[in-house]
């Protein structure tokens, strides 16, 4: 029970870091201020974490696990969402927009905060950009194999195209504030999945 409690104390001390940086930015928010959001002492935010750094880092490592999770993940009616190829893509790119859009603090620290912050910080995130088009990567050769894809497409162009423009329509969600409305996320991820459906799917609409 007791571990139980520390890992609920832990996620809510970061939970209330991850609103103040998205918030205020990095070198805006202090340690007193995490203190004073998540209502525990100071020294308890010490028992978890070596300093400000180590909770930001903290807060960019849960996202990079939380998208790799995503992006690899298989519906639960997975016959028929995973039936074609362009059926495969809309699902986890559905998924990938939903956790920006669900979660507009991750998309700030993420395009606006992280940016600019030294050279831990930008590994991270350089990190999670490249996991992305490698996933990304990943996914257009195993199609390419399984006569989904077109098999003469430039995979490495092709995947750094969807990862630019994700990352864009992820700015577009979670910092502009556009996009939130369900209709106008379905529509959004729609236009996004056909645009690049003609470009690699050998699948008639």
């Amino acid at each position: 029970m007791g571990r139980m409690d520390a890992e609920q104390r832990k996620k809510q001390i970061l939970e209330c870091a991850k609103k103040l940086f998205a918030q205020k930015g990095y070198y805006q928010t202090q340690i007193s201020d995490i203190q004073h959001a998540a209502g525990v002492a100071r020294g308890t935010i010490y028992q978890y974490f070596k300093n400000k750094d180590d909770i930001f880092m903290t807060l960019l490592e849960n996202l990079h696990t939380e998208m790799r999770d995503i992006i690899s993940s298989k519906p639960e009616n997975y016959e028929e969402d995973f039936s074609d190829g362009k059926k495969v893509f809309k699902y986890r790119i559905r998924k990938a927009f939903a956790l920006f859009a669900n979660d507009p603090d991750y998309c700030n620290i993420l395009l606006r905060v992280g940016l600019g912050l030294g050279d831990n910080f930008e590994c991270i995130l350089r990190r999670f950009d490249n996991q992305m088009v490698e996933l990304i990567k990943a996914y257009l050769i195993s199609g390419i194999k399984l006569g989904r894809i077109k098999p003469n497409i430039d995979t490495e162009l092709m995947s750094n195209l969807i990862g630019g423009a994700f990352m864009r329509m992820a700015y577009y969600y979670g910092v502009t504030g556009k996009g939130r409305k369900k209709e106008e996320f379905e529509k959004l991820t729609e236009e996004f999945v056909e645009t690049f459906a003609y470009g690699i799917f050998l699948e008639k609409p």
